[in-house]
């Protein structure tokens, strides 16, 4: 709608002028960055990833300890040592062998381990040294069940215990 008042032209807004509604891109900027900023410093705090580094430290472990053995088999074999005991050299140390796989006791010879220890009393078992209950984070080579050159030892990982409670 236009009026002339004395050549004069004014226009008027016949539409009601609506209150604002809602929030300004801005403004929800704002409080996105705000909340980015707040789980950034705040989430860690809350999820606690260290019972999963421990266990994989305990499963990286296990296959050191694996590719340990096959190494010490492998001599063995080429040396001819697959007798129910015996003995080879790797790196200097003197490697004990039944059916020409490492012992127990000796195994701990064959690894560098930074994060693990051998328990004591309990040769050829390894915990991690930080984990609060070590019967859930461990790694075990056992060559008990050895009756021939052909027959593997155990290798095995505990990173739960029954209920599932981890490292």
């Amino acid at each position: 709608m236009r009026l002339s008042t004395f050549g004069n032209t004014q226009q008027v807004n016949s539409q009601k002028i609506n209150k604002q509604q809602g929030f300004t891109l801005i403004e929800l900027v704002v409080v996105i960055v705000i909340l980015g900023i707040l789980a950034v410093t705040a989430a860690p705090k809350f999820i606690d990833l260290t019972s999963d580094a421990k266990a994989s430290v305990v499963e990286a472990v296990k296959g050191s300890i694996n590719s340990a053995a096959d190494m010490a088999h492998a001599k063995a074999l080429v040396a001819g040592e697959i007798k129910s005991t015996g003995a080879v050299s790797v790196a200097g140390s003197s490697i004990a062998l039944v059916y020409g796989w490492p012992t127990d006791a000796s195994i701990a010879s064959l690894l560098v381990l930074e994060d693990m220890i051998e328990v004591s009393g309990s040769k050829g078992t390894f915990e991690h040294k930080d984990a609060v209950d070590g019967d859930k984070c461990r790694a075990i080579y056992d060559a008990s069940g050895v009756s021939n050159a052909e027959t593997r030892p155990s290798i095995t990982s505990i990173t739960s215990d029954p209920s599932g409670n981890a490292c």
